[in-house]
């Protein structure tokens, strides 16, 4: 073990934290700490690249939203501990109705169905709202032998979810190491997926019973069209990563389809829509 390690703190506006976690992984970092509402990156290799990339994204991102975005980062050098098992301390397994998410490294729940998530990755191990309210959709919409589709699977515990509840599913990302983690997550819970691609929906050569896109609203609004086109007669599209701010955005692009759920955890939307017969 290396004398000292190298910590990268990072605080941005809400509606960006997906953008810049999704920026950090394409950047090949791994593991993150979501703490005091913050980000934390460590390794015992310096992060003066990522620092200074994390510079140039801000005030890109910036220019292009044209307003000053709300972002704080402190690089740090400290003496070196065993901080991965520190970060596995903070890792807690979570209870959402049925479903009891937790680490290798943690007992499952006994008379639930247990999911078992590589927690690397912030944004699909559970703990976020948007998440937490697809959970709660698939356990009241997903049947036997669906059709369902994932949508920027992410970790893959949504689409885990779905296999489990015997669904034939199909999953896809922009992000290969989404992809790559889906799958050994899928293998860890001792599931399959029927189709897998990296790119996104426009990709799909089928229509689907179920589909779930935890994505944010402006990406929900480019991929508007190609998802409506996979949709099967009564099919369920579960949308979610919106915040309360672009909902009526969601439900002007989405109102030839009939809104029949919705489910707001603070300042994140998250809706289900059915596709009626015509």
């Amino acid at each position: 073990m290396q004398k000292f390690y190298y910590e990268l703190f990072f605080k941005v506006e809400k509606s960006y934290e997906k953008i810049f976690i999704d920026f950090i992984f394409d950047l090949g970092i791994d593991a993150l700490e979501e703490k005091n509402e913050g980000f934390f990156i460590r390794s015992e290799d310096s992060l003066e690249n990522l620092d200074f990339a994390l510079d140039v994204f801000i005030e890109k991102l910036s220019n292009l939203e044209n307003k000053k975005i709300f972002f704080y980062k402190i690089l740090e050098k400290k003496e070196n501990k065993d901080w991965i098992e520190e970060y596995k301390k903070s890792i807690h397994p979570i209870l959402i109705e049925n479903i009891y998410i937790h680490t290798s490294w943690q007992e499952p729940k006994e008379n639930c169905l247990n999911i078992k998530i590589n927690p690397a990755l912030a944004f699909g191990s559970g703990h976020h709202e948007s998440t937490r309210s697809c959970i709660k959709f698939l356990q009241k919409y997903a049947k036997k032998n669906m059709l369902a589709l994932d949508i920027g699977c992410g970790s893959g515990i949504l689409a885990i979810i779905l296999a489990k509840y015997l669904c034939k599913v199909d999953i896809c990302d922009t992000d290969i190491l989404a992809i790559e983690s889906a799958k050994k997550n899928a293998k860890i819970n001792k599931v399959k997926f029927q189709n897998i691609w990296c790119g996104s929906v426009d990709q799909a050569n089928k229509k689907y019973d179920l589909v779930v896109a935890n994505l944010i609203a402006d990406i929900i609004l480019v991929l508007e069209s190609d998802i409506k086109k996979c949709l099967n007669d009564n099919a369920i599209l579960i949308l979610s990563g919106i915040l309360d701010k672009y909902e009526s955005r969601i439900k002007d692009k989405f109102q030839d389809l009939k809104l029949i759920d919705k489910i707001q955890s603070n300042e994140w939307i998250s809706l289900v829509y059915k596709k009626e017969i015509q």
